[in-house]
Formats: structure tokens, sequence, C-alpha cells
């Protein structure tokens, strides 16, 4: 069987939206091959069968933010610029792959992390081990409170934006903005809020003054 190059990403892409709106049980092969405008004989000619597409879908959902987080982390020289530089991956990331944040919260749920649990630990052995190395770097240069446990600390700083996404709809009811969820805008400036109020909880008394935020440039709002 000839298959078109970009026929097994929209296979994944179809697969993504699916699994993270219907769930991995209540999603069907047809309805992937259908959102996906093939015929599931192509499906199958990439991947074994329906689990084998949900670990393909959560390895790329998981590795895509793996791999950009650590880049991030690795040209931060600052520990305050590092924190800033985490959330705003998440923020961009989430906002790139707005059903991926639903994906990894139904698999938790629904599935405890079995089929997940070697993508988690990967996270937990990179991207998450990094935000402590970071935490603690701040912590040894006398810029962040000694007192914090560096994973609780880090816990904290992935819970806002994390959280944020997951409950669009609430959020965007309680400011007003109804349950399509807040603006592009406004979802950016949260994540400059976020940023600023992790450094605040884990700046030490006596640090010398933080450097200013960088300008994040305007979005509109969608």
């Amino acid at each position: 069987m000839d298959a078109a190059p970009d026929s097994r990403t929209g296979l994944l892409d179809a697969a993504e939206v699916l699994f993270a709106g219907r769930g991995f049980r209540s999603t069907t092969i047809k309805a992937i091959a259908a959102a996906a405008g093939v015929n599931t004989a192509l499906l199958y000619y990439y991947f074994p069968d329906k689990q084998g597409l949900y670990r393909t879908v959560l390895e790329r959902a998981f590795g895509g933010l793996i791999t950009e987080g650590e880049g991030r982390l690795a040209a931060a020289s600052d520990p305050e610029e590092a924190v800033r530089a985490f959330i705003a991956l998440q923020s961009a990331y989430f906002g790139r792959h707005p059903h991926r944040p639903h994906l990894f919260v139904r698999e938790l749920i629904d599935h405890g992390a079995e089929y997940a649990a070697g993508q988690l630990t990967r996270l937990a052995a990179t991207l998450f081990r990094r935000l402590c190395d970071v935490i603690e770097r701040g912590q040894a240069a006398g810029q962040f409170r000694a007192d914090l446990d560096a994973r609780r600390a880090a816990i904290s700083v992935v819970s806002q934006v994390a959280w944020m996404q997951v409950a669009r709809p609430a959020i965007g009811i309680f400011i007003g903005a109804g349950p399509g969820g807040p603006s592009a805008r406004w979802t950016d400036e949260f994540a400059d809020h976020a940023a600023e109020f992790a450094l605040f909880a884990l700046r030490a008394t006596d640090a010398p003054p933080p450097r200013p935020a960088p300008r994040r440039p305007v979005r509109t709002s969608r």
C-alpha cells in the first residue's frame, strides 16, 4: 500500500483530538480514520491497533514538550530567567496544542497513567529534574529561599499554567469571557503573571533586586 507522507501525521492529529475529547474507550478506529479522511486499512498500515496508536499519540505529546522544554531551560543561564522560560514554554506549547492538556488529564483519570508511565518517567528525569536543578541553583546562589523543597516548588511552578489550560471553560466564566475560555492575549498575560507569582514565592528576602521581566509582544484576542 502506498501511503501519502502526511497520512500518519493526519491520523495522529485526528486521534489526539478524539482521544482528548472522548477518551480512549469511546474513540473507535472507524471514527479516527473518518476524522483523518482515510480508510481504516491505512490506519493499520501505520499502527498495530488502537492501543498502539494511543501510545504513539502520548509519546508525541510528551516528547514534544520535553524536547522544547529542555532547549529553553538550557538556553537560560540565570535561575529567574529559566523559571520564566519554563512557564512561557508551557503557555506557548499548550497554546499550539490545545488538546494535549485534556489528553494528559484523561490519561491520568481514565487509566491512572498506565499508558503514559514511561513518558512520565522520562519527563521526571528530564524536564522536571531540570526545573528542580534550576531552583536548587537559585538557592545555592542566594536568589531563592533555602527553606523550600525544590521538588514541591517545581510542582507549584508547573501547576499554574497546567491548571489554567485544563480549566479554560471555567476560567472563561470566572472572568466574564464565557465557556469558550480566555482570549489569546489574556492567556499570554496570565503566563507573565504566573511567572512573577512563582518568582515572588521563590525569592529570598535578602536577594538582590530582580531583573525586569522581558516585554512580551502583544497578541490580538481570538
